[in-house]
């Protein structure tokens, strides 16, 4: 009978054992969810504008997914409980940048249209005039009204670029599309 009562001591110590263990494993568990969840929002805009904020909160992630895996039930709390936050960062890093991106964009763009308006003006005063101004000849005008062209069908490109997400490049092709109007208005005799 003692070997059977130290088989029940033992039975009972190790049931105590796992009741203690799965006391913290269900918020564990619960935790981890919600952190799953909470990951569902990096995705797309917010991977390209906040890189290194998605980065921490993917690190943490795993890092309270191994602590679960190894069953540390208290240290996986403790991590995953940091994880929404984490993403929350990332989520605002993001918004932060893409407003600075917005910003550029809409400064670098701004003034196209009444550049082209400008440029459209002259050039119907120009096609319309008997005699050319010194320095512009009938090719000159010709490929004032491509570049003029170039760069209508430019400033379309570049907005569904920058609505398309990319948006470093909308920036480029607006910065660009300046210089190209600038260039233009020089050549028909419009100075800016």
């Amino acid at each position: 009978m003692t070997t059977a009562r130290k088989l029940l001591a033992t039975i009972g110590m190790a049931t105590l054992l796992v009741a203690c263990t799965d006391a913290a494993k269900a918020p564990a568990e619960a935790a981890m969810k919600a952190a799953e969840t909470a990951m569902g929002d990096l995705k797309g805009e917010v991977l390209k504008l906040a890189p290194a904020e998605v980065k921490a909160a993917q690190d943490a992630f795993a890092g309270a997914k191994a602590l679960i895996a190894k069953e540390d039930y208290k240290g996986a709390l403790a991590a995953a409980g940091e994880i929404p936050a984490k993403v929350k960062a990332a989520l605002a890093a993001a918004a932060a940048k893409k407003d600075a991106l917005l910003k550029t964009f809409n400064e670098a763009i701004g003034s196209l249209p009444n550049m082209a308006s400008a440029i459209k003006s002259r050039l119907d005063i120009l096609s319309q005039a008997k005699k050319l101004p010194a320095g512009l000849d009938k090719a000159g005008l010709d490929k004032a009204k491509e570049g003029l062209a170039g760069l209508e069908a430019g400033i379309a490109k570049a907005t569904d670029q920058f609505k398309g997400g990319a948006m470093d490049e909308a920036i480029a092709q607006a910065q660009a599309l300046k210089a190209k109007g600038t260039e233009i208005m020089k050549s028909i005799g419009l100075s800016q």
